[in-house]
């Protein structure tokens, strides 16, 4: 053992032997470094321990917290689809929660869903587009103007460029056909 780390030792040991001595003469105003010195470690200790216990059952947990993010994952994704159904096909044909919130009802059970004021070209076509494999753009125009939207052939190519990562278009004998990429 080398010099340097005999005088640390004794250092050391004389600092925790002068806070003894020192404590007992100047009663409960002295702060005994030591009993810090313990408490810190069992602390430690104590929180080590359930530390482990808490990983343990997070563990445990680990499998019905996977389950809640797919369902909760799942849950947006029909919200936004019912979302953009009442949308294409109009708020008249669905029940309205604020009137019947407004009128007293509990509507807490009820699936709510918030519109947007005017939804994008987009998404209206891909609602369409998840009811049929695919259609020719001719065709998704007129099913477009059935909904009362009333866009241009140059504004549903648009969309379809804009969106290349949600429409697929394949062109056969000159017809220009789209569906949604799987």
């Amino acid at each position: 053992m080398n010099t340097q780390a005999r005088n640390i030792d004794a250092t050391s040991a004389l600092k925790k032997n002068l806070t003894t001595v020192a404590s007992m003469y100047y009663g409960r105003g002295m702060v005994r470094y030591s009993d810090i010195e313990k408490r810190v470690e069992q602390q430690y200790n104590a929180d080590a321990k359930s530390l482990k216990k808490n990983y343990a059952r997070q563990n445990e947990l680990l499998s019905a917290v996977m389950e809640f993010n797919d369902l909760e994952r799942e849950a947006r994704l029909r919200e936004d689809r019912m979302r953009r159904s009442i949308e294409l096909l109009g708020d008249d044909n669905f029940e309205d929660t604020r009137k019947a919130m407004l009128a007293g009802d509990d509507v807490s059970r009820d699936i709510v869903t918030t519109l947007n004021d005017e939804s994008p070209l987009w998404e209206s076509m891909r609602t369409i587009l998840e009811q049929v494999p695919e259609l020719q753009v001719v065709d998704l125009q007129d099913a477009l103007l059935h909904f009362e939207k009333k866009p241009t052939r140059q504004a549903i190519e648009s969309a379809l460029g804009a969106h290349k990562e949600i429409f697929r278009t394949v062109v056969r004998n000159r017809d220009k056909f789209v569906s949604l990429k799987r």
